[in-house]
């Protein structure tokens, strides 16, 4: 078995690496998860990965080369993410470091011999099937029902499972089969496993009895009658694929429709005809077709027009429509060009609009705006302004190595204020220089 994905044909005669796998148990669930996470671990870069099956059966998944499968891969980094598949274990190294770099790499010649060997051993499994063979399911939604080949050719089986009230017929291709024509016929029922052979080797003689009734399909089993029941009429319902946004986006992408009147006709009369679903207004009409066109035509033309304004400016004037437009194309559409919104309390938007003038007007707020003053600015303090306490300048304070203004000691005599020395009091009383609120 080879799992493929991406471009496999860059990997052509590369060297493969071995993949360890945690349980020879657990090796077909193993390589499913694998098979979900290819697309998330390589994305662009292709893998190609050889499961060396010799044996399939009733929960039986042999492999030639135990819990080991082989890979490669143009991105090597890539195949060491494999380890993050629940039931991978890493890449096979040498003396067991998980190292990347030790990583054993096969030569290509040596796998191309155990793929030639795998479908030999493939090729001999469906040898022998014809028409009245008892043989096993291997996938599928019947997977392991046994059955009898009805009919054979090109490589497909038609097979026909009898279970106890009905039988099924299901068409397969021969690979997907298992030759079980060594079964004797009394043990040939639809769940045929070792319990059942087991069965009649330990009971030879009840257990012929206890499958018999399994046999054959059991005719005389009641069919529960069908009464016919009034249809229930059922809401219409609208897939995604009969919306505004899916038809104008097949119009301008497969039809070749570039036009915004030519658009909103098809629109307009898929509308009418009811193929699609209606729109609240046909303003959104017009904001869809204008959007598509310019995200999906235009804008791959010239990917600088950022919006249908642009657009308009570039190609002319033929270009421009409004909702109004497409509302005359189909008087009797009966869809509006806008709708309504409604309030909580049950008024319009225009009636909400109409009390909020009334109490208070927008030009009058505006007047209103402009006659008030502005907030003074604070003035910046200089060097010159006065402390407010010891009527000294700010420059004839102290400073503080962290650069706040201290007391202002050490000051001559002939610098202190009058009115400072009219007091008696030392060169100054000041802590810091602080501005007093008046």
């Amino acid at each position: 078995m080879i799992l493929e994905y991406g471009d496999v044909s860059k990997v052509q005669g590369l060297p493969w690496y071995m993949l360890e796998l945690r349980s020879e148990k657990t090796i077909e669930s193993t390589m499913r998860r694998v098979g979900k996470a290819l697309n998330g671990i390589f994305r662009h870069d292709p893998i190609e990965i050889f499961i060396p099956v010799i044996k399939r059966d009733l929960d039986v998944f042999e492999m030639s080369t135990g819990p080991y499968v082989f890979v490669r891969s143009n991105n090597f980094n890539a195949l060491l993410r494999l380890k993050s598949v629940t039931g991978v274990v890493s890449l096979v190294t040498e003396g067991d470091t998980n190292r990347p770099n030790k990583a054993i790499a096969v030569e290509d010649d040596y796998v191309q011999g155990l793929i030639k060997q795998a479908e030999e051993e493939h090729r001999k499994r469906v040898v022998g099937i014809e028409v009245g063979s008892f043989v096993r399911i291997l996938n599928g939604e019947t997977r392991d029902f046994c059955g009898e080949v009805e009919i054979i050719g090109d490589g497909k089986a038609v097979i026909r499972v009898t279970l106890r009230t009905k039988s099924i017929l299901l068409e397969t291709p021969v690979r997907n089969l298992l030759n079980l024509s060594h079964v004797p016929k009394e043990q040939r029922v639809y769940y045929y496993s070792p319990l059942v052979e087991n069965l009649f080797r330990d009971n030879p003689e009840t257990a012929t009895a206890m499958i018999e009734e399994d046999l054959h399909l059991d005719e005389s089993v009641p069919m529960p009658e069908h009464t016919e029941e009034p249809p229930v009429e059922e809401p219409k319902k609208h897939s995604r694929q009969r919306t505004v946004t899916a038809l104008v986006k097949k119009l301008v992408l497969i039809e070749g429709l570039h036009t915004p009147m030519e658009v909103a006709k098809a629109v307009v009369k898929a509308l009418h005809n009811k193929e699609i679903k209606a729109p609240k207004n046909l303003f959104i009409v017009y904001c869809i077709i204008k959007d598509r066109l310019r995200q999906d035509y235009f804008a791959k033309i010239d990917p600088s027009l950022s919006n249908y304004r642009d657009v308009i400016k570039k190609y002319g004037k033929d270009y421009k429509f409004s909702a109004q437009q497409i509302a005359k194309l189909d008087p009797d559409l009966d869809i509006p060009v806008n709708t309504t919104e409604i309030c909580k309390d049950g008024r319009s938007r225009e009636a909400r609009q109409k009390t909020k003038s009334k109490i208070q007007p927008a030009s009058e707020v505006k007047k209103l705006a402009a006659k008030a003053k502005p907030e003074p600015k604070k003035k910046k303090k200089t060097p010159h302004d006065k402390c407010g306490e010891c009527l000294h300048e700010r420059k004839q304070h102290k400073l503080s190595p962290k650069g706040a203004w201290m007391r202002c000691t050490g000051i001559s005599d002939h610098d202190i204020h009058p009115w400072v020395k009219a007091k008696g009091s030392g060169p100054c009383w000041c802590k810091r220089f602080k501005e007093k609120e008046k």
